[in-house]
């Protein structure tokens, strides 16, 4: 599997490490309900830091990171650079203007682009991993019904390698840490859990649009 060249984010809840972080737990109901383009900016942005800048100036302590410190750090990029929308959350142009403005403010190397789904977007996602970075993928809402209820399966990896179904999602941020032909490893609410790539196709193809089933793609100046 393609992977990330460090160990991913980790937060501190009350003595359990998280995979990445965890929306639910915020103190902040927009963030319980819509907060997920949130903690995946958190995410990227704190691993971009600690593998590539050491700390930007707005970055909290790293892993293992109380949670009250990433907390404080969701709330700077919500005042700061991408506030959200209430009962809606952030798109992902707001999620690309967020990350560009972070790294201007902070004179970081890297620029940001909403890439819709597209035969190269596999290939732009393995860019990002072999280049270190994680990737916030996006499984679309339903459209152009909106209404409807279809989903996309999430799964969890068994000990004996086999996979089984963890969660089903729509109109959610996940982050991608590792991938193979088949599977994308992703850190969902704080879980280290898995999208398999045919069946998210499939997923944009029936069920959502390609401008929605996108993934944020960062690349070095």
């Amino acid at each position: 599997m393609l992977e990330l060249k460090h160990p991913y984010i980790s937060v501190d809840y009350g003595g359990a490490r998280s995979y990445g972080g965890r929306q639910q737990s915020d103190g902040s109901r927009s963030m319980q309900k819509c907060g997920c383009g949130i903690v995946a900016a958190a995410d990227v942005l704190l691993y971009l830091s600690r593998s590539s800048v050491e700390n930007g100036k707005d970055s909290p302590a790293l892993s293992p990171i109380r949670q009250a410190d990433y907390e404080a750090f969701c709330r700077r990029l919500r005042t700061a650079y991408m506030p959200i929308i209430p009962h809606a959350g952030i798109n992902g142009l707001g999620l690309m203007a967020g990350m560009e403005l972070f790294f201007r403010r902070n004179s970081l190397p890297y620029s940001a682009q909403w890439r819709f789904y597209n035969g190269d977007m596999w290939k732009k996602m393995s860019e990002m991993l072999e280049a270190d970075m994680p990737v916030i993928m996006s499984v679309g809402p339903n459209f152009p019904c909106f209404w409807k209820n279809s989903r996309a399966t999430l799964y969890e990896q068994a000990a004996d390698g086999s996979f089984r179904s963890a969660a089903l999602t729509k109109a959610h941020y996940v982050t991608a840490t590792g991938m193979n032909d088949d599977w994308v490893r992703i850190s969902s609410w704080g879980r280290m859990l898995y999208i398999n790539r045919a069946e998210f196709e499939r997923y944009t193809h029936e069920h959502s649009a390609g401008f929605l089933c996108s993934i944020l793609y960062i690349s070095h100046k």
